[in-house]
């Protein structure tokens, strides 16, 4: 009998996202000050210059999600509201079955770097969604994996 092959799911794509969803919407990129990598100025995304296409990809769906919520100034809950939006947005950017299949490609001797230009996201986001990961997920990949991915610890 032949092993079944799960489908690849579809990764998220924070431009179609914005396309199909919020139209109404223009990106614009253009130099920030301070360390900021995009900033939503409804109907405006602004997105930083010189930054790259992963980052770009990761800010977007990050800004996407500051929508979804319908969050603008948090006051002093800003500093939560921007951690479970970015956690929110990691997981939308990287499947467990698009991280699995990344993690397998890499031979488990991935760092961090390489995962997330597999991935096409941003170092951090990577490192964030491997941190996220719930038990359920965290022991899936250790069996795939048969501890080969010391990112997956």
């Amino acid at each position: 009998m032949l092993p079944v092959r799960r489908p690849a799911p579809t990764p998220y794509d924070p431009w179609l996202d914005l396309a199909t969803n919020w139209p109404q919407l223009d990106v614009v990129v253009e130099p920030m000050v301070g360390r900021l990598l995009g900033e939503l100025r409804y109907p405006v995304i602004a997105l930083r210059a010189g930054t790259s296409a992963a980052q770009r990809r990761c800010t977007l769906a990050h800004e996407l999600v500051h929508l979804e919520r319908g969050t603008g100034e948090c006051g002093i809950w800003a500093g939560r509201e921007e951690r479970l939006v970015h956690a929110q947005a990691a997981r939308r950017l990287v499947s467990i079955g698009q991280l699995e299949r990344a993690l397998l490609e890499l031979g488990g001797d991935a760092d961090l770097a390489a995962l997330a230009a597999l991935l096409e996201v941003d170092r951090e986001t990577a490192g964030l969604r491997l941190r996220l990961l719930p038990e359920a997920e965290r022991r899936r990949l250790r069996n795939e994996l048969a501890g080969a991915a010391g990112l997956v610890a």
